[in-house]
């Protein structure tokens, strides 16, 4: 009980107190009026009694309020009315008027008032005073030496007794006080609970509730990261009055450095340290010892979750504020109290976010399958993903099986956009999700690094990042691309961000599959049913396009028009399925000599085009040259299985920008070369020759002979 808290006590003690004075005082006087006693000695008696009121009158009412009932006021008033009583006895001996009962009085008083020691010293005195009155008045004789043991012997044993059942009061009124007391700050702190749904916030409160009623130095209430790696200050008190306490709000700690809490945690007991207990300087620094003498950690778990410590400080020396087992009692319901709250507060947290992810997911699942392009899908993701997943890095890649590459089409890293991107599936971390078809998180990479089943490879700045999570996008099994963040901050993510990034996968891999057939159907109608080329239409979009580009990055762009010698012979002599079967072979020899970034498309009939975005005049004369080269090695036969002549083709040849300005002139210009080859005898190619004169491509047609 702290000193206030007894001083009030005391107080309201010394009016029951104060009353049984004036009465003893009041019956002692009323007796000197009755009794028949001489003037002189009535006179005396009369002064007693008067001198006791005054004292009554100075020490309750001047000593009392300034003072307060401390244990020099207490001994003043066992010393002062045990004095009067003892005088009143003696003035009344002769009246055979015995008033040693009033000594039980005082005894019990003090008994009530400051418990069994100050009771005892009482009945001590009380014996004293009685045996100087006993022998004043009477001669020593053995019965009265008899009488007068006997009478002692009441008064202590009476005192014993007395102030034994006025010490057990006492102890009963400062434990319904305390008891009080401690129900009050936990009504107090239960109350905080209910006023504010900031966590952190009402946490700050507590800390001070504890401080100003427990009482102690310092409060901290610091809460174990999600990681479970870290405690982090969610309130402290005081906030900056105490010198070397720094409160640390909002800052996080390493377990690994903080031992002490991490085995108050483990094992969920409380831990007393002192000043000079042998802990590790990070620890001493976290727990106050630069400010307070003794700290007792109590650990915060909630049905078997471990959620923190609570940390309280004491700077008044061991002696005057123990850490007793009735303090560690009141802070351990405390922190079962807080640990509750902290417990409930998490789990409205948790439902509540998961509520915001089912929301944000159904407005992902909305935004991305509002457009049916591809590119525009896998924007939309990044666009969703940055609003809900704050980060540094962020990547959107698909996954080409066949190639076994990883196509990062989105890389925003430290808030610069990066190009896309291709790097192989079987290096850095992404190699690991698209291999396991799992989740990969890293809390710490530094630290991991020599434990990780991959390593890590840059891409975007040229640092590593701290924090990384990747998830695969997977349709049934196929795997579809890969979704990754990353911070370059340790722990940036926990495993409710593993869950929300999967979910945000799971709708992703939809809006792709879907976008991807889309594309397919869209590819469809571009192509020609037969050939698989492009078709007339789209060939023309296709090639204007690319001249355009050549003509804002100032490059070539060749095209090749094809047309089969005598194809309307090899129909009419052959039949259509076999001269189905020469227009599928011609576009499988041209594709075999060009690029994936190259367009083949049928023109029309017999008639192919081919467009080489990149390539020179000669270049494209090489890829003509393969082409006839590889037709000229078919071997074809009939139904019958007998042999047919091979085909040829004529081709002509016009190069943006050295032979035309635009697409259409490019067209005609390679469609009159190819003509030119026709008028030359077939099975020829042709280059075009309108500003050739200043090429280094003059003499090509010089150098191509007729083929026969």
């Amino acid at each position: 009980m702290n000193r206030q808290r007894l001083e009030n006590l005391r107080k309201k003690a010394a009016r029951p107190v104060e009353v049984v004075f004036w009465a003893g005082v009041l019956g002692i006087t009323a007796l000197g009026w009755f009794l028949p006693m001489p003037p002189s000695e009535q006179r005396l008696f009369f002064i007693v009694a008067l001198a006791a009121s005054l004292y009554v009158i100075v020490l309750y009412h001047w000593i009392v309020p300034k003072y307060g009932v401390q244990d020099w006021v207490i001994y003043l008033l066992i010393v002062g009315a045990i004095l009067f009583i003892s005088l009143a006895s003696y003035l009344l001996k002769p009246y055979r008027i015995d008033i040693e009962l009033l000594y039980i009085g005082v005894v019990a008083g003090m008994g009530m008032l400051a418990g069994k020691r100050m009771a005892m010293q009482a009945a001590l005195l009380s014996a004293i005073g009685l045996a100087i009155v006993t022998l004043l008045r009477g001669t020593m004789t053995p019965m009265l030496i008899i009488t007068l043991s006997l009478q002692l012997l009441v008064i202590l044993l009476s005192g014993y007794l007395v102030s034994t059942l006025a010490d057990y009061l006492h102890k009963q009124i400062v434990f319904s006080d305390r008891q009080n007391r401690d129900l009050m700050l936990l009504l107090k702190s239960g109350n905080l609970a209910t006023r504010s749904d900031d966590l952190r916030l009402t946490v700050q409160s507590i800390t001070e509730l504890v401080v100003k009623e427990v009482p102690a130095t310092a409060c901290r209430i610091s809460l174990l990261h999600p990681n479970e790696e870290s405690l982090e200050t969610y309130g402290a008190y005081p906030l900056n009055t105490l010198a070397g306490w720094r409160p640390d709000i909002g800052v996080s700690y390493p377990l690994a450095q903080l031992p002490l809490h991490r085995e108050a945690l483990t094992s969920g007991r409380n831990l007393v340290l002192r000043e000079d207990a042998m802990i590790s300087a990070s620890e001493q620094e976290f727990a106050l010892f630069n400010a307070v003498r003794t700290v007792c950690l109590v650990p915060l778990i909630s049905k078997g979750v471990r959620l923190g410590v609570l940390l309280v400080g004491e700077a008044r020396s061991w002696q005057r504020e123990p850490f007793n087992q009735e303090k560690l009692n009141l802070l351990q319901t405390l922190a079962s109290q807080i640990s509750g709250l902290i417990y409930n507060a998490q789990l409205y947290e948790a439902s509540k976010r998961q509520a915001d992810h089912l929301e944000v997911l159904n407005h992902i699942a909305k935004t991305i399958s509002s457009t049916l392009e591809l590119d525009k899908v896998l924007e939309l993701i990044y666009d969703e993903l940055q609003m809900v997943l704050p980060s540094d890095t962020y990547y959107v890649s698909l996954y080409d099986a066949e190639e076994n590459v990883l196509d990062i089409r989105v890389m925003i890293d430290a808030g610069e956009r990066f190009p896309p991107t291709k790097i192989h599936a079987r290096r850095g971390l992404a190699s690991w999700v698209i291999e396991n078809r799992q989740p990969l998180l890293i809390r710490h990479l530094s630290k991991e690094i020599d434990s990780l089943p991959v390593k890590p490879i840059r891409v975007g700045q040229n640092r590593m990042s701290e924090s990384w999570l990747g998830v695969p996008v997977l349709l049934g099994e196929q795997v579809l691309g890969m979704l990754a963040v990353a911070s370059y901050m340790p722990r940036a993510f926990t495993q409710d961000d593993v869950g929300f990034l999967s979910s945000v996968a799971s709708q992703a891999a939809l809006a792709i599959d879907n976008a991807r057939h889309h594309a397919e159907v869209e590819e469809q109608t571009r192509r020609d049913s037969l050939t698989q080329a492009y078709n007339h239409g789209y060939f023309l979009q296709r090639l204007g396009e690319e001249v355009e580009r050549a003509r804002l990055e100032n490059q070539a762009v060749s095209l090749i028009m094809l047309d089969i010698d005598y194809f309307k012979q090899y129909n009419d002599t052959y039949g259509h399925v076999i001269g189905d079967r020469v227009l599928m072979l011609l576009v499988k020899a041209i594709q075999s000599h060009v690029k994936k970034s190259d367009i083949v498309g049928r023109w029309g009939g017999e008639e192919f085009a081919v467009a080489l975005p990149g390539a020179s005049t000669r270049q494209a004369l090489v890829v003509a040259e393969r082409i006839r080269s590889t037709l000229a090695s078919l071997e074809l036969c009939d139904r019958e299985g007998h042999p047919i002549p091979k085909p040829t083709v004529s081709q002509g040849i016009a190069t943006f920008p050295y032979d035309v300005t635009d697409a259409a002139e490019l067209v005609d210009v390679a469609d009159r070369a190819l003509y030119q080859a026709k008028n030359r005898g077939r099975d020829q190619i042709m280059v075009a020759m309108v500003n050739h004169t200043s090429s280094p491509d003059d003499s090509l047609n010089d150098q191509l002979s007729p083929q026969s």
